[in-house]
C-alpha cells in the first residue's frame, strides 16, 4: 500500500533527524556547561558561534517536528 510506505519512509527521515538533533545537542552540552563555569563572560565571537550552533540544532529539532506532523496528518487521513 503506497500510503503506508510513504509513512514508513517518512518516519525513518524523522528518526534519522531526530538523532541527528540530539547529537547536536550533545555536542553543545560542553559548550553550555563551561560557560556556566566561567569568571567571565567569553568573547562575542564565541557566544555567536554558539548561538549559530543552537540555531542548526533548533533547524533540526523543527524538521524533525515538522515530519512527526506529516505522519500524523496521514494516520488521521486513513480512518
Amino acid at each position: 500500500m503506497k500510503i503506508t510506505e510513504d509513512i514508513l519512509e517518512e518516519y525513518r527521515e524523522l528518526t534519522t533527524r531526530y538523532v541527528n538533533a540530539s547529537q547536536k545537542l550533545r555536542e553543545l552540552l560542553p559548550c553550555v556547561t563551561e560557560l556556566s563555569k566561567a569568571e567571565k563572560l567569553p568573547q562575542a565571537r564565541v557566544l555567536k558561534q554558539l548561538l549559530r550552533d543552537f540555531d542548526k540544532a533548533e533547524e533540526e529539532i523543527e524538521a524533525a517536528l515538522a515530519g512527526f506532523r506529516r505522519i500524523r496528518h496521514r494516520l488521521l487521513g486513513l480512518i
